[in-house]
């Protein structure tokens, strides 16, 4: 019975010994790849409807396009003859229009009945000011727009066809760099170069509540499934913004940071549920769970280097969701690249299964040869209990020669 222990012991350690160690590389891989033109687009940015289905991508001199979100070989051209360039984008939350902003005041209007284009606001409304940020609110009744040193106002489409546009008091000096409303909060977040982060309540009040003299750079509320909102800073900070629907100036802001990362954090796209993929230059992503308050190394630049080392070199301007865990990037130069989990990972989960119950397996086991080793009389009473026919004779033939001595 003790030489059945040792074999067990010794078949669990050959077994543990040949399982593949974990890898040190990325959760995902970069497969496919779809480009939107042969030239350097210069795009900023892209929004995706309710929906999931589709993306409006956005860019220098006015560039944009509609985009399958499932298959980028689907595209529909969108025109509008100018050569500002646009730096944001967000879709109402009917699916039905979005607007994009952009450089000297320009926002645009995109009906999706008929695709088209056309102005929503400008010089009259925004002067020349450099709009870096825009967002509809819960209920979709308002957009805050955000833009240089500073400008935050509200907006909505107005019955002449022109906007109401209203500036929101309280503002700061510094480039507004994000905004995002909650999912089923009536508050919004927005973060700034310099002075912070804000929350903007109902009533369009707006509350500094925190995080003041960091280089925040976008801001994102992944989920209604909790009171909370993320932003990230381009010094690899993250914070964690706890919303107060009573008394949103109470609201608080739990800042992190990981100093062990690389590059510089450009933004912010969600993924799924309350994971978001941090933006980092050079290309690589890094996964935050809200829920957790972690952070994982999703993509990382090496393995973007490896597979591409042309593409490695482009900038990460958004990212969308397919499934949990797959997806595509999009960068400035107009790349779409496909990311999944590899093939191999099917099968990880099994074999992280079976380590963890091996691991514990070969411990008891090591732990019973030793028992049994130290402990003749305790070996004899589990051969009795427990043995083959053969080894109980043996057994006892044993202890009656040793009565007899």
């Amino acid at each position: 019975m003790h030489r059945g222990i040792t074999r067990a012991l010794a078949v669990a350690c050959v077994l543990l010994l040949t399982v593949p160690g974990a890898s040190a590389g990325s959760a995902v891989k970069m497969y496919d790849v779809v480009s939107l033109a042969e030239e350097d687009l210069g795009l900023n940015g892209a929004t995706l409807d309710p929906s999931g289905e589709w993306a409006i991508v956005f860019g220098a001199d006015a560039y944009l396009e509609l985009v399958s979100t499932s298959d980028p070989t689907t595209r529909i051209e969108l025109l509008w003859n100018s050569d500002v360039d646009l730096n944001d984008g967000d879709f109402h939350p009917g699916g039905q229009t979005a607007f994009i902003v952009g450089r000297e005041g320009q926002v645009l209007r995109y009906a999706r009945e008929d695709h088209s284009i056309t102005n929503a606001g400008g010089q009259l409304e925004f002067g020349q000011t450099k709009l870096t940020a825009v967002a509809w609110n819960t209920g979709g009744s308002w957009a805050y727009v955000g833009g240089e040193d500073g400008w935050l106002w509200r907006m909505r489409a107005a019955e002449d066809g022109g906007a109401e546009v209203h500036p929101i008091l309280g503002r700061g000096a510094s480039d507004i760099s994000g905004i995002d409303c909650h999912p089923s909060l009536m508050l919004c977040v927005v973060s700034s170069i310099v002075d912070g982060i804000g929350v903007i309540d109902r009533d369009h009040t707006l509350y500094w509540i925190g995080g003041t003299g960091y280089p925040w750079s976008d801001v994102q509320c992944p989920t209604g499934e909790y009171d909370e909102c993320v932003a990230v800073s381009s010094d690899r900070n993250i914070a964690t913004i706890a919303l107060d629907d009573e008394q949103p100036s109470t609201s608080g802001v739990e800042i992190i940071q990981l100093s062990d990362a690389g590059g510089y954090f450009t933004g912010l796209s969600h993924q799924q549920g309350d994971r978001s993929l941090i933006i980092v230059t050079p290309f690589s992503l890094i996964e935050h769970d809200l829920s957790q308050s972690l952070a994982f190394p999703w993509l990382e630049y090496h393995d973007a280097v490896d597979f591409d080392a042309s593409i490695s070199g482009e900038r990460i301007v958004a990212t969308w969701s397919t499934d949990r865990d797959s997806g595509w990037i999009l960068t400035d130069r107009g790349t779409l690249v496909q990311f999944h989990p590899p093939l191999s990972n099917s099968v990880g989960g099994i074999l992280g299964a079976w380590i963890l119950i091996a691991i514990p397996l070969a411990t008891l086991l090591v732990i019973l040869s030793l028992t049994f080793g130290l402990s003749p009389g305790l070996r004899q009473w589990f051969t009795l209990r427990f043995g083959s026919d053969e080894e109980k004779r043996a057994a006892r033939g044993a202890a009656r020669r040793k009565k007899r001595r």
